[in-house]
């Protein structure tokens, strides 16, 4: 790890029920665990579930804390007030809990945000030391099913902040009559790793890839490559 440099790794969540939790955000917290991914923090930031676990190892916050005490293996950040979805394009939940990562990261001095979404999954070392590696710019994956970038996977620097910032001024009404995909000004879109949304054409990952997006299914088999 780079001296000085403090990583905050998370993903967005939404869920109803424990079984919801155990299939999503639980297993892709358990998992990312389990590889060698630089972070010094883990947050889910959470849009105001009705369900909230009660995994000793996780700490559940409405408000950014002065400092974040050793102990859990994640921090849940939920929102009191759900923002929810609307139509196609109104991700107004998801909009409000990404750029939420922003004022954590400023808030606790963190230089780089991950970005892996609650169905995503890093699948590779090497994607993994990439990802590691990156130090400056806003580097988004690919999506060769929609041919865009994928905002699902994200890594976002320091030097990019008032750049994220300045879409966070933009307000949710606005943001959420475009797409992700096509208003995040990313510096870098990164195609030289196998990965796509997989979980929209069936429950099967290709051995080669090195990410996994939209994995919906509990049957999807993730598995690290190091």
């Amino acid at each position: 790890m780079a001296g000085g440099r403090r990583t905050l790794l998370f993903c967005t969540s939404y869920v109803e029920n424990e079984g919801q939790w155990r299939v999503r955000a639980r297993r892709w917290l358990d998992y990312h665990l389990g590889v060698p991914l630089e972070r010094d923090a883990i947050f889910i930031i959470d849009d105001a579930s009705p369900y909230l676990a009660p995994d000793p190892d996780l700490r559940v916050i409405d408000a950014i804390p002065a400092a974040l005490d050793p102990g859990p293996a994640a921090w849940l950040y939920r929102f009191a007030q759900r923002e929810g979805r609307t139509g196609m394009k109104g991700h107004r939940g998801w909009w409000r809990s990404f750029l939420h990562s922003l004022a954590i990261a400023r808030a606790l001095d963190f230089t780089r945000i991950v970005h892996v979404e609650s169905d995503a999954y890093l699948l590779s070392r090497k994607i993994v030391d990439h990802v590691n590696a990156l130090d400056a710019g806003w580097t988004v994956f690919w999506c060769p099913m929609y041919d865009f970038p994928e905002p699902a996977l994200q890594v976002i620097c320091a030097d990019q902040f008032d750049a994220m910032a300045a879409v966070a001024a933009r307000g949710l009404d606005q943001l959420t009559q475009g797409i992700a995909e096509r208003t995040l000004p990313f510096t870098n879109v990164e195609r030289s790793f196998a990965g796509n949304r997989y979980g929209e054409r069936g429950p099967r990952i290709p051995g080669y890839a090195d990410y996994a997006c939209q994995v919906h299914y509990p049957e999807m088999v993730v598995r690290y490559r190091g």
